[in-house]
């Protein structure tokens, strides 16, 4: 597993990497079907939008078309997500030739994605799947470095929300410990995530196309 997502960019240029593209696909993969999943696709435009973001992405990394001085990787990549969702729901709209019309206080997210100016929900689903994708990641790589009770002690009382008094029994530690493990886990999970993610730059324009 490549450490930094610089690297793992890197990696994935060369299409015989098959262990760098595995990494691509298990942390952007499930990202990308949440958001389509979101944006009300059905699961087969699911699937086909996520390979084709997919797709696009090995190939413009492979042909160096991805430009970090013009913006994070993050960004870059929504812009490619955000067309191919889009193309789908315009596609699927054409077939069934019936306008979507939103639940009363809901959002039609079509026209939001098809005006530049109101895409504000699309992008606040985007920065959250991002950050679920990242979390799930992360904790793939601290449960070795904090140790299994310190991370079992973190999953009983931050995931699952038990009681700390209860979580010390089960473990066999004191309530105190609880707190500690948890406050360690959290630490190397953000330091993870800080690694990991490149440095922050200017947000790339909508002429930083790829398709």
């Amino acid at each position: 597993m490549q450490t930094t997502q610089t690297n793992l960019l890197q990696a994935v240029r060369d299409s015989q990497n098959r262990e760098a593209w595995g990494d691509f696909y298990r942390i952007y993969a499930p990202m990308l079907g949440n958001f389509a999943r979101r944006l009300g696709l059905d699961d087969a435009n699911i699937d086909d939008v996520t390979q084709e973001v997919l797709m696009i992405a090995q190939r413009s990394l492979r042909e160096e078309r991805y430009d970090p001085a013009k913006g994070r990787f993050r960004t870059w990549l929504y812009g490619i997500a955000r067309r191919q969702a889009l193309a789908a729901l315009r596609a699927r709209h054409r077939r069934t030739r019936v306008q979507r019309v939103p639940a009363e206080g809901g959002i039609d997210l079509l026209a939001q994605l098809e005006d530049p100016h109101g895409e504000e929900a699309a992008q606040e689903i985007w920065r959250q799947e991002w950050r679920y994708a990242l979390l799930e990641e992360a904790l793939r790589h601290v449960r070795h470095r904090v140790g299994e009770k310190s991370f079992e002690a973190f999953s009983l009382f931050a995931i699952q929300q038990r009681p700390a008094q209860e979580v010390a029994n089960q473990l066999g530690i004191a309530p105190a410990s609880v707190y500690v493990y948890k406050s360690r886990v959290l630490e190397a999970i953000r330091q993870w995530i800080e690694q990991f993610e490149e440095p922050g730059g200017p947000e790339p324009t909508e002429t930083h196309h790829d398709r």
